[in-house]
């Protein structure tokens, strides 16, 4: 029969509480607890700290002796039907475990929470998205890696391991703090950083790992900035169409692949695969989004009919991001789309976004083509009907993604006042 019991070998205060485990003749082992305790104030027969005036000792420690003993019970019993190995380093590592100190391995992804994020990386290279029932995407996976990569500055910095349980408020507070001051963040990213850890702690919740209930707390986040992005009025569009760009085959090329994100909406994962599409006179048909895997379909524009018209009824070719990118922003330039406006652009020197007022044109991005669909559409259809086509989950998420600016909202009641007038 299994039997534990607590010694204190010294007579000097303070002194150490160790824990004698024992199982028949084969299993005689001593333990250190760290706990530490006045001699004066233990009971050998009682195995436990005594109740004594001016002091509330017993009132902590017993407390932990009564749950290290069931712990043990626990451990013993698990690595009993594993055909466990039970000597000296068994209890001290059982000891350690109980009281969040693990001696072996710091690379342990039950306890620390680098080790677990990579373990998660790593199984998500295989895991499948339950809402779309597709592998996880390489985009997806990028974000968890940025995060880790974070993280792993802060633990450099601060000169520690983070466990699990420590993403409470503490951390959210001193984390905030070095994205804020040592990384010069902003807001939005930072907002997106801490929403990436909380998921890992969902994750790990999920699992039955211990963590901080605080990193579900209300003020485990951070304000968000509003967006500013740029969209391209109806006028604009209509500039990029009718320029004549038959001297510059790859300006002429991004052009059209321009004027067709932005009648349709297409994401540039979608817009670069256009040629897999299923697409007649009248609508486009894709079954399988890349983003969420979805089925839309999309009605032609008449200037999309001309671009398919100029090729001879064949797309103009797929570019990559990048050039897609560079080229669109030459192409605004080129027709004109120069107006002072308020944006956030990349500074080469410091790898941040700075705000200020830039040529329109220079803010132009493959993503421009998509909000300005969702925006020139908006108010002139129903939200959801254009949410039918870019596949916007909510209509506040559709709210928040349209980009028409305060003047036009003005200019819009004016009107509106106008006809009323008259």
């Amino acid at each position: 029969m299994a039997n534990i019991k607590y010694l204190v070998k010294s007579k000097k205060n303070p002194a150490a509480i160790y824990v004698r485990f024992y199982q028949g003749r084969g299993v005689d082992i001593t333990s250190n607890t760290s706990y530490i305790v006045n001699p004066k104030q233990w009971s050998k027969r009682l195995q436990q700290v005594t109740n004594t005036a001016g002091s509330t000792l017993d009132q902590v420690l017993n407390p932990k002796l009564k749950k290290l003993k069931d712990f043990i019970v626990a451990e013993y019993n698990e690595q009993f039907a594993d055909g466990g190995n039970f000597d000296k380093n068994w209890l001290d590592r059982t000891v350690a475990k109980f009281n969040n100190r693990p001696k072996d391995n710091l690379s342990d992804p039950n306890v620390f929470f680098i080790p677990f994020i990579e373990k998660f990386i790593d199984e998500s290279k295989s895991r499948i998205n339950p809402n779309t029932g597709k592998i996880i995407s390489r985009r997806t996976i990028q974000k968890y890696e940025t995060t880790l990569v974070r993280l792993k500055e802060f633990e450099l910095l601060h000169k520690i391991r983070i466990k699990l349980w420590d993403i409470d408020l503490e951390f959210h507070k001193a984390f905030l703090s070095f994205l804020k001051l040592e990384g010069n963040y902003g807001n939005t990213t930072i907002a997106k950083y801490l929403t990436q850890i909380k998921a890992f702690c969902r994750e790990a919740k999920t699992l039955g790992l211990k963590v901080s209930s605080e990193f579900e707390h209300r003020n485990f986040t951070a304000r968000a900035e509003k967006t500013i992005d740029v969209y391209l009025k109806e006028k604009e569009i209509d500039l990029i169409f009718k320029h004549d760009f038959s001297d510059n085959p790859r300006l002429n090329n991004a052009r059209q692949l321009m004027i067709i994100g932005l009648w349709t909406g297409l994401r540039i994962s979608d817009l670069k695969n256009i040629h897999t599409y299923n697409i007649t006179n009248e609508e486009i048909q894709i079954l399988d989004s890349k983003k969420t895997g979805g089925h839309i379909i999309i009605p032609i524009h008449p200037q999309i009919k001309s671009v398919l018209l100029e090729n001879n009824g064949e797309l103009p070719k797929t570019i990559s991001d990048q050039k897609f990118n560079k080229y669109v922003k030459e192409v605004c330039e080129e027709v004109g789309i120069k107006e002072e406006v308020i944006g956030k652009k990349m500074n080469p020197e410091t790898k941040r976004k700075e705000k200020g007022y830039y040529p329109k044109y220079e803010l132009v991005t493959s993503h421009t083509c998509r909000r300005s669909f969702a925006t020139n559409l908006y108010g002139k259809l129903p939200n959801q009907t254009i949410m039918a086509i870019t596949n916007h989950i909510s209509e506040q998420q559709f709210i928040n993604y349209v980009k028409t600016t305060q003047e036009e909202h003005v200019e819009r009641v004016r009107e509106y006042f106008n006809r009323k007038n008259k």
